[in-house]
């Protein structure tokens, strides 16, 4: 096996912009939830993340209601049109490449992302991940409850996912491991790797960079 891991988030890293937001954008404009009551909460959260203060929990009830009470197989179809017309023009050409290329290299690669795993599922195998880690969610009597199961993987919950993650996998310590990230959000995980890369990062993760001295790298936004 391979030593290197290359760990990826998602949203703002390899989209140009955030998956969770676009999906209430997206649910908000096909007239499946109420335009005033979302629009409204979808802002304030997204501007909340931004800044590094969501709270994860009231944002993931937010989020999760819209899958309240449904099946995964009443969703496919939903999920199949937001990938095509949503996720797919926000995928980031320069980020695949660097896929592409941690991926000729055969580096073992991972997609980290604090997103629902009903969302970020389908746009891992897009993206050609086989391993992902995501914020898991409850299923009872086969229906979405609107809750998530365990810690979200949000901050300290994507490091100890991804800890857990590891640990099964053989990946005894954080060597020869490379993260890219855009936001202060994941500064738990970009601190405990031995190669923190931030990806058009935030203003306060790229003040981290600096001081910190990791790389940065600006990639164009089409």
């Amino acid at each position: 096996m391979n030593d290197k891991l290359i760990i990826f988030d998602l949203d703002n890293t390899i989209l140009n912009g955030d998956s969770d937001y676009s999906w209430i954008k997206f649910m908000i404009d096909s007239g499946n939830v109420n335009y005033e009551e979302y629009s409204k909460k979808n802002d304030y959260f997204y501007e909340q993340y931004y800044l590094g203060k969501l709270d994860y929990h009231e944002w993931a009830l937010f989020v999760l209601s819209t899958f309240n009470g449904k099946t995964p197989d009443e969703l496919e179809k939903l999920l199949v049109e937001f990938l095509n017309s949503i996720i797919e023009p926000m995928i980031n050409i320069y980020a695949l490449r660097l896929l592409h290329e941690h991926s000729h290299e055969n580096d073992f690669m991972l997609l980290a992302s604090a997103t629902n795993s009903i969302i970020v599922k389908p746009i891992a195998e897009r993206l050609g991940f086989k391993n992902i880690i995501a914020t898991e969610v409850e299923i009872i009597d086969g229906k979405y409850t609107g809750n998530i199961v365990g810690e979200s993987a949000l901050g300290y919950g994507k490091l100890n996912k991804v800890k857990e993650w590891m640990n099964k996998h053989g990946f005894r310590n954080f060597e020869n491991t490379t993260f890219y990230s855009d936001s202060i959000n994941d500064l738990p995980l970009l601190s405990a790797v031995s190669n923190p890369i931030g990806v058009n990062p935030d203003e306060q993760l790229r003040a981290i960079c600096w001081e910190s001295d990791w790389e940065i790298i600006e990639l164009p936004i089409h």
